[in-house]
């Protein structure tokens, strides 16, 4: 007599068909069209389907998990992982963003950044390499500990000189954090970070920003890590705050913006001795109370009509990260090439090179 056994057959976790779908910026009406064009029977599938399957009421396997892979451009191992993703409320998922950013917006940000985490850590176990542990223990900001005597000690820790710091994302490496520079299709967020507990945060930072902006927004998500709100405290105010004395401690720029009349062309000057734009220096004076509320407004509306909020004059060098580009580099060489080591991420060649384009050209 003989036994018979089955196997189960890998199915689909809905979580990150949503995930897949959402990075890419489609609807499930779209998805549904593309897995239509991949049925050889020719027949239709429907919008209700991809609900239904992202809503993990249908079991997507076999024939069907393929089609979504293709249609996704992931894989099928991808799909089927048992994985974490992470949501905003949560308190590790964060966004510097505009008050009139679309709901729509987030939601792609939170598939796009929690996608490149699993990309990521694939990318380091194919290639023996361990991902980062992050160093910075997470302070209390309440009382009479604010962002600022965080950001102080956090310097002094480093070991950092008086003065400009020479780079953000050095900064940011040095701790073990992540960063990936990628377009985010237009400004409606500067940046994204997601630090689950345990794990070295990831900081996205929005390349289609001004290179000025780039540098302060980074410690912003630094400060998300490094920072929690006490009670009544807001979060991106004190992130704000604890960028601001990071990179331009009161006790450094403070001689500089008493010394002379704050005016555009001075604020250019504190710029390149400070390495962080125009208008992050004018708000360094306001928020030290060196100018007036009234004189802050008048200077905003000057460097507004001069179009300083598209660009500014003299822009600021770009950084370049390292780590990131180290990972995807070990990888491609673990496997042989950009295919396989595509395929180890759960990805495709041409997602790999979008998600990571500098590491793979290098």
């Amino acid at each position: 007599m003989s036994a018979l056994f089955t196997i189960d057959e890998p199915a689909a976790n809905p979580q990150l068909l949503v995930a897949a779908r959402e990075a890419s910026g489609l609807t499930q009406a779209e998805i549904a069209e593309r897995l239509s064009t991949l049925n050889q029977n020719g027949a239709k599938t429907t919008q209700g389907y991809v609900s239904r399957a992202e809503k993990g009421a249908l079991s997507v396997t076999g024939v069907r998990l393929r089609q979504f892979a293709t249609a996704l451009e992931t894989t099928p191992e991808l799909l089927t992982a048992d994985v974490k993703l992470w949501a905003l409320g949560e308190g590790c998922l964060y966004h510097r963003n505009r008050r009139s950013t679309k709901a729509s917006t987030l939601r792609r940000l939170h598939a796009q950044i929690n996608l490149t985490r699993l990309h990521l850590t694939r990318l380091a176990n194919v290639a023996g390499t361990p991902l980062p542990t992050f160093s910075a223990s997470a302070t209390r900001v309440e009382g009479v500990v604010g962002p600022q005597a965080v950001a102080a000690q956090l310097r002094a820790q480093l070991a950092v000189p008086p003065g400009a710091i020479a780079s953000a994302t050095a900064i940011a490496e040095q701790l073990g954090a992540l960063v990936v520079p990628m377009s985010l299709g237009g400004r409606e967020v500067d940046a994204t970070s997601l630090h689950p507990p345990g794990e070295a945060p990831i900081f996205v930072i929005n390349t289609d920003a001004p290179i000025d902006r780039q540098r302060f927004t980074l410690i912003h998500e630094l400060g998300h890590c490094v920072c929690v709100p006490g009670a009544g405290v807001d979060a991106e105010e004190m992130a704000q705050a604890f960028a601001g004395e990071f990179l331009a401690p009161n006790a450094g720029i403070y001689p500089d913006l008493t010394a002379a009349p704050v005016t555009p062309a001075r604020l250019l000057q504190l710029k390149a001795k400070w390495r962080i734009s125009a208008a992050a220096v004018l708000r360094r004076a306001a928020d030290l109370a060196v100018i007036t509320d009234s004189r802050y407004r008048t200077i905003n509306a000057q460097i507004s009509a001069l179009g300083w909020r598209t660009e500014e004059p003299e822009p600021l060098p770009a950084e370049r990260p390292r780590r990131v580009p180290e990972i995807v580099r070990a990888a491609i060489h673990a496997t042989g090439g950009l295919d396989a080591a595509a395929a180890a991420a759960g990805t495709t060649p041409a997602r790999l090179t979008n998600l990571f384009g500098d590491a793979v050209a290098d």
